[in-house]
């Protein structure tokens, strides 16, 4: 798998548990942890990777470890 191929795949992992969580991209942006909706669309679409630290904020705001989302 190339690596084009891989950042889409975690970004629609990250998108599936994000939705299975019922929020939205908006409701990401939301508290102290909040991720930018532009950032959330960037990552689910694979048009940018997330760093550790935006990993961590996702995994703490959806209750997932994040390696989770690179199990793909």
């Amino acid at each position: 798998m190339d690596y084009s191929t891989f950042r889409q795949k975690v970004g629609r992992k990250i998108r599936q548990f994000r939705l299975a969580a019922g929020l939205t991209q908006e409701d990401m942006d939301t508290g102290d942890d909040g991720i930018p909706v532009r950032t959330i669309a960037n990552i689910e679409t694979g048009r940018s990777n997330p760093n550790l630290r935006t990993l961590y904020r996702l995994g703490k705001r959806l209750d997932v470890k994040p390696k989770e989302f690179l199990d793909v």
